[in-house]
């Protein structure tokens, strides 16, 4: 299982591979945000019902920056099941 050329995974180390339920292959990337502290990001707090792309709409007008939010809030399991009342860091990049 490789990474494709071109991703922003590209030089990651593949952490697990998973499959879904047709049993393709997904490469699963963990991180350690050693330079969280270096980046400016404003915090929002999660609304009941919101969803990923509609916040990236609000703070960057690009809701295909979605993926952005996870990646800088690793503490998040399920990003479909986001409990309301949590601070979500948005990175200003």
């Amino acid at each position: 299982m490789s990474i494709y050329k071109g991703s922003r995974y590209e030089y990651s180390t593949i952490d697990y591979v998973a499959t879904d339920t047709s049993y393709i292959e997904k490469p699963l990337v963990l991180y350690s945000f050693s330079d969280l502290g270096l980046v400016n990001f404003w915090e929002h707090v999660y609304v009941q019902g919101e969803r990923l792309d509609q916040i990236s709409y609000r703070y960057y007008k690009r809701p295909e920056y979605w993926w952005v939010i996870p990646e800088y809030n690793p503490y998040i399991e399920d990003i479909n099941n986001i409990t309301p009342g949590t601070v979500l860091r948005i990175p200003n990049v």
